[in-house]
């Protein structure tokens, strides 16, 4: 298209073009490129900020239940210790009182073997079998000064600490 351009002391033509020169591709192949560069990193940003929420709810959910298992344990380290210094109970009464606690601990270790990783399973199990190995001793009517209930007291409170420190390390609080 010619468009004519007549004035005082002027003439000539102006030329206007309807496809536009190559400077203005240049320009709209960058608001592109632009453009989908921001639309790239805008959602890695999102995948990287949704894998961190996503890792620190799963460290919560671990945590919730490392708290939940330690706590049954010690609740139930605490009845067999009531249990064994309290005179007044009968055999059945002790025997009751210390299985009665320790079956808070079952539920909670089956749930530790399938949530929890395997350097956490291992030693959740230990002080499992060493809690059982103790509330047997006190069922079995055992006072706290014999040397089995000393013995299972002490291998216990290994396996709790040795516990302790693995679910520590794993959440990262030792860092």
């Amino acid at each position: 298209m010619t468009a004519s351009r007549r004035g005082a002391g002027c003439t000539g033509t102006l030329e206007i073009s309807r496809a536009g020169g190559p400077m203005e591709w240049i320009a709209l192949a960058s608001t592109v490129v632009g453009g989908a560069i921001a639309t790239a990193s805008a959602g890695l940003l999102d995948h990287r900020r949704w894998r961190r929420e996503r890792g620190d709810q799963h460290t919560e959910q671990r945590r919730t239940l490392y708290v939940s298992y330690l706590t049954a344990l010690a609740g139930a380290r605490h009845s067999c210790r009531v249990a064994v210094r309290d005179r007044d109970l009968d055999a059945q009464q002790r025997r009751h009182a210390v299985w009665e606690a320790f079956e808070a601990c079952t539920a909670l270790r089956y749930e530790v073997s399938i949530c929890a990783p395997r350097n956490i399973v291992k030693p959740a199990d230990d002080a499992f079998r060493r809690l059982r190995d103790l509330r047997d001793v006190v069922a079995d009517g055992f006072t706290r000064d014999s040397d089995p209930y000393v013995a299972g007291r002490l291998h216990y409170d290994q396996a709790y600490q040795a516990l302790r420190d693995a679910m520590r390390h794993d959440l990262g609080a030792d860092a």
